[in-house]
């Protein structure tokens, strides 16, 4: 499937589209799941469906995994499955240890009802979904790139489940609660192609992405801008969900930083280069909700979280400059009132620090730096142009401040 040809999409909102289209082709009814699946994949983050039988939480994740056009594995759980068979093994093998790779070995790996499992075997997913490596007989793997684990749930299940810890909730980025469709998305499933009651449509999806295609989507999601205004809203946000009355446990730094994570890509795929607050209060339900630990049974996840939105008010929407191509996409700690100490030239931007020694008249120098801008280095006759390199060398010798 990896080897497929990947479909060319002019934007990432025009892969928005194309991914629903796709995906249509099997599962009818869950445009916005896919849209959130496809946030995820370029968020780098991964993905718990939970819905009744047959609401085709399998089928979706592996009509989106087609998609991706990426290496793709499942596996069922059961409660006798072991971590083995999800990291792997060391076997001795002609006197020489030889490391056989598990499940998780795969750019998507299809947990199938991950609450079937023992907590021992769901321990296993722990580090390769948070270090994107697994640690067998004391030698770490490192696991493909990308790695995205789509995990299945059924919350109307009660006998041989085992119910996720918090830990392991918190390493998903969304949890997605899949419902049956209406009426009219029922009756065209009829009409889809079948072998027998299996679905005869999934190798009709066409891989949009492959591993290349989401790496270069994931870089432009990286230039991204978000304001300070838009960073303190969503710290905001997750502190007022551990003030609320009821919860036990709110939002961690971690869903802080997948929620921000989230709305990039939200961003992104609606076709804007910088967050805004609507992104981040699209995203919160999905990133946030399944984070809250509640212990007031009056009190829901739902209503805690809308709780928290209606508390909080919108900052007022500035310009947001356009952002160069090496910009930083992280947001930026608030600037002090101290000037930057390094000058730069107004056409090389180039800085040039040196290095000052001074005698504080107890026996004891200090060095401090000092910015030296190109020209000031021109006129100490300090400074020449490389022939080689055809930009400003400093010259470096004897009494030279360090340069």
């Amino acid at each position: 499937m990896a080897l497929l040809m990947e479909a060319a999409y002019e934007s990432l909102a025009d892969l928005r589209e194309r991914a629903k289209a796709e995906v249509a082709k099997v599962v009818l009814g869950q445009d916005r799941a896919v849209e959130l699946m496809l946030v995820a994949a370029l968020a780098r983050g991964h993905i718990l469906l939970e819905g009744p039988p047959g609401s085709a939480k399998t089928l979706l994740g592996r009509a989106v995994a087609h998609m991706l056009g990426a290496s793709f594995k499942r596996i069922q759980f059961t409660p006798d499955t072991t971590p083995q068979e999800l990291t792997g093994q060391t076997v001795i093998k002609g006197g020489e240890p030889t490391f056989y790779p598990g499940a998780v070995f795969a750019n998507v790996l299809l947990a199938d009802e991950i609450n079937r499992t023992p907590p021992r075997s769901q321990a296993a997913l722990l580090e390769a979904m948070q270090e994107r490596q697994v640690t067998v007989d004391g030698r770490a793997h490192r696991l493909p790139d990308p790695f995205l684990v789509i995990a299945t749930q059924n919350p109307f299940e009660h006998e041989g489940v085992f119910v996720l810890p918090e830990a392991q909730l918190d390493r998903f980025l969304f949890k997605l609660e899949l419902h049956y469709p209406d009426a009219e998305f029922e009756l065209g499933m009829l009409n889809l192609p079948h072998n027998g009651i299996a679905p005869d449509m999934l190798g009709e999806v066409k891989p949009l992405l492959g591993v290349v295609g989401l790496d270069r989507a994931r870089d432009e999601l990286n230039t991204t801008t978000v304001s300070e205004a838009v960073g303190r809203y969503v710290v905001t946000l997750a502190r007022r969900t551990r003030e609320i009355p009821g919860v036990e446990l709110g939002v961690s730094s971690r869903g802080i930083m997948h929620l921000m994570s989230a709305a990039k890509a939200n961003a992104r795929l609606c076709g804007r280069d910088h967050v805004t607050v609507t992104d981040v209060r699209d995203m919160a339900p999905y990133v946030l909700r399944h984070r809250l630990i509640i212990t007031d049974p009056s009190v829901s996840p739902d209503g805690a979280l809308q709780q928290a939105l209606d508390s909080i008010p919108a900052p007022v929407p500035t310009a947001v400059p356009s952002a160069e191509p090496t910009a930083a996409t992280t947001l930026a700690p608030p600037s002090t009132s101290s000037p930057c100490s390094c000058r730069t030239h107004p056409r090389s931007r180039t800085q040039i620090p040196s290095i000052d020694v001074s005698d504080t008249g107890n026996g004891v120098r200090h060095r401090t730096f000092a910015p030296r801008s190109q020209q000031d280095l021109h006129r100490e006759g300090r400074l020449r142009v490389s022939p080689l390199a055809g930009r400003p060398r400093p010259i470096r010798g004897k009494g030279s401040g360090g340069v």
